[in-house]
């Protein structure tokens, strides 16, 4: 399950209980947030506002809207306001509260995580869209509360506590060495599964096999994965939904199974990189062929030369995806 964990900073000079009022009101939020296409309260709570509920839809950089509900579980006047979320996201959030001479700074403490089953599929790939969409908007709300008010907006921004924790944790030698990191994962992942798409159509082409209609078929079984079986019925012809989802899990099943070669190429010389990546790409076969078969059997009717050949074509690029990577921007001039 895809969780996030951020926090953001906002200092103003202006009142505090003019920034505390401004906030705490926020069906008026679409008037100066942009991003906030609309916030509607759903259930009144008591004389306090604890068990008031509104309904928020956003929409930011990225070509979908995200819409949630927000519980008020807490309300301290000009210190904290905190609710609990559920809908597209689920957890909580947290305003707090302070003021110091004539500078209010206000921290918002966002701690949830996804329910839409294709962002749980992308978050490998989607997790930095996402963090870098939660802060433009907020990066947004502070500029306009800065307009609002008509004051100077002096600092604002945005922090990924889960990533912070992650770094802490993490074997001394991965923060020194930089031997793995997300946009090496990104890149070997997506040069990999592009490489291991070319090698599989050029072999079914070699094998004179009907090209799209072997291509539809695999869509169609990668695709049962998160559609069901109900789409895995001939004809063969391309159909969008199935096509793009289909997409969608092979980049990011290839964005995951970049996490071992990103751990280990720094270990793998010239000669030794390809046999580990080869060898890497025929269990990844094993795994995908005869594991998941075990939930999915319908990827039985895929085993076959071309498919292992393809897998080893995969694992290599993997392989050498991260070498490639980690020579040209970690560690230029390197082996």
């Amino acid at each position: 399950m895809a969780e996030y964990h951020l926090l953001t900073t906002w200092q103003i000079e202006a009142p505090l209980d003019e920034v505390y009022g401004a906030i705490y009101d926020s069906l008026h939020w679409p008037d100066w947030w942009p991003g906030l296409q609309q916030a509607e309260q759903t259930a009144p709570g008591d004389a306090r506002g604890i068990g008031c509920k509104r309904r928020y839809s956003w929409q930011g950089d990225l070509p979908y809207a995200v819409t949630f509900e927000v519980n008020a579980t807490r309300i301290e006047n000009l210190l904290n306001i905190e609710g609990t979320t559920e809908g597209d996201l689920e957890g909580t959030g947290c305003w707090h509260f302070r003021q110091q001479d004539s500078l209010s700074t206000v921290q918002f403490e966002w701690h949830v995580r996804t329910t839409k089953w294709w962002w749980k599929l992308l978050e490998p790939v989607a997790r930095p869209m996402f963090i870098r969409n939660h802060g433009l908007l907020m990066a947004q709300g502070a500029a306009g509360l800065a307009r609002r008010l008509q004051a100077s907006l002096r600092h604002q921004e945005s922090i990924d506590l889960t990533a912070r924790r992650a770094h802490s944790a993490a074997p001394r030698e991965l923060h020194e060495g930089g031997r793995i990191s997300l946009p090496m994962l990104l890149f070997a992942g997506f040069w990999a599964g592009v490489i291991a798409t070319g090698a599989q159509l050029a072999l079914w082409w070699m094998a004179e096999r009907p090209l799209l209609e072997t291509l539809f078929r695999d869509a169609r079984l990668t695709a049962a994965i998160v559609m069901g079986p109900a789409v895995l019925p001939p004809p063969s012809t391309a159909q969008l939904e199935v096509l793009l989802i289909a997409t969608l899990i092979h980049f990011a099943l290839s964005v995951t199974y970049a996490l071992i070669p990103a751990t280990l190429h720094d270990r793998m010389n010239a000669w030794l990189s390809p046999l580990a990546g080869a060898l890497y790409g025929l269990a990844i076969y094993v795994i995908n062929l005869y594991g998941f078969t075990a939930l999915f059997p319908w990827f039985a009717v895929s085993r076959d030369g071309a498919t292992l050949l393809t897998h080893l074509v995969f694992g290599i690029a993997l392989m050498e995806g991260c070498r490639f990577y980690a020579r040209r921007y970690q560690n230029p001039g390197g082996d």
